[in-house]
């Protein structure tokens, strides 16, 4: 069915174009879904510059929807830009679509990765979800888009995913405008998407019945593990265990300087640190990172800081991350542990022998890291840009 559309005045056309953090957020299932419950015909598209949006219907509505575009936009979006247009009103189709993308001159940036959202997490616990304890979970508003991007425009088959096809379930979701993972360009689940192997120190894989499960044995036993991520390999280690920390400085070649820590949440970091609200908003923003705090007088891991007055804790931020505190938490069900102290800090600190780059690559690792690590928990999920942690201190304490 179409809408006339004339030119006395009862619809208006404009073409909008929207520049920023506009791709790898959710923006076109958030387009989508506002256009059509405003009844506005036309459509939305990435291209290398940001998003184009073409909308027809009426005056009050159009203008309804570019108050909301720039006011309810999805967490991650930042708009740098809103330009509008008018165009001549012809005839349209009644629906909204989303359209493929074009490719032209990039003027657009990939939105960072973001930690796993609360969502996610209460699906990730849920003994009862068909995504329980899967590793690689991630929606719209959250998971891997930088580092897995090789182009723009932010689709699919421009990323490490294209590798992976959609199974009848994740695919359904992909096009189910009322779901969560609506156009989710990462969307998998343990059917069709990424899967985690582990590797003895020689890089050969070894038949564990559970990745995770045997990376915690083997970190309580105070092997240090190197750790495939969202934006290369961390070297870890019970942060407890200073045997395991000071081999892990000798090998590294790293003497003095202090060594990253992950615990399970921030009632856990208050433990052994200081934390104030301000600090402790940064350590669980979406961004993750390491968040240099001042050491508790009665804080105990040998080895990890020496000398210093601060420790940099750093929160989980992959499905991975969390499912290591979970497996050593006895794998409680549901999401509630995650508000509860936990026990277990892990030292995480970047892989990179010898000032040399950032490892991302299987094989790669293998290589540069023995001698190093003498165990290897890795996926089939292709790292195109590596990507560091950061480091915070917050200058506004009291």
């Amino acid at each position: 069915m179409l809408t006339a559309l004339t030119s006395l005045g009862i619809d208006i056309r404009r073409r909008i174009r929207v520049r920023g953090q506009v791709q790898g957020v959710g923006f076109r299932p958030f387009v989508y879904r506002l256009a059509t419950a405003l009844g506005l015909g036309g459509w939305v598209r990435n291209d290398a510059a940001g998003v184009e949006i073409e909308l027809q219907g009426d005056p009050v509505q159009v203008q309804e929807f570019l108050t909301r575009l720039e006011t309810e936009a999805p967490a991650l979006a930042r708009l740098d830009a809103v330009e509008c247009q008018p165009r001549p009103c012809k005839l349209y189709a009644s629906t909204f679509l989303i359209q493929a993308s074009r490719p032209g001159q990039v003027l657009t940036t990939v939105t960072p990765d973001a930690a796993v959202c609360p969502d996610c997490l209460v699906e990730l616990f849920n003994p009862g979800n068909r995504r329980y304890r899967y590793p690689f979970i991630n929606c719209t508003h959250c998971g891997p888009r930088y580092t897995i991007t090789f182009k723009l425009p932010y689709d699919r088959p421009n990323t490490s995913m294209s590798r992976f096809r959609l199974c009848g379930e994740c695919q359904g979701e992909y096009e189910e405008p009322g779901e969560r993972r609506f156009h989710a360009q990462p969307n998998a689940c343990p059917r069709c998407g990424p899967r985690l192997s582990y590797h003895d120190a020689r890089g050969c894989a070894l038949p564990v019945h559970d990745v995770v499960q045997q990376a915690v044995v083997r970190l309580k036993a105070g092997d240090i593990l190197a750790v495939k991520g969202l934006g290369g390999f961390h070297l870890v280690c019970d942060a407890h265990n200073a045997d395991a920390v000071l081999r892990l400085r000798e090998r590294k070649f790293r003497e003095e300087k202090p060594f990253a820590l992950m615990a399970a949440n921030t009632q856990s970091v208050v433990r052994w640190a200081d934390c104030s609200l301000d600090e402790q908003r940064v350590l669980e923003s979406s961004e993750r990172p390491i968040v240099l705090l001042r050491k508790r007088s009665d804080s105990v891991f040998p080895g990890v800081a020496p000398g210093m007055a601060s420790l940099g804790f750093m929160l989980p931020y992959t499905p991975l991350h969390y499912l290591l505190f979970h497996e050593d938490a006895a794998r409680p069900a549901g999401s509630a542990w995650l508000a509860k102290p936990q026990s277990l800090v892990l030292v995480m600190t970047s892989a990179n022998p010898g000032g040399q780059p950032l490892v991302i690559d299987n094989e790669v690792a293998f290589q540069r890291l023995s001698g190093i690590a003498d165990g290897f928990v890795i996926h089939d999920r292709d790292i195109y840009l590596r990507c560091d942690d950061s480091v915070v201190r917050w200058n506004c304490r009291a």
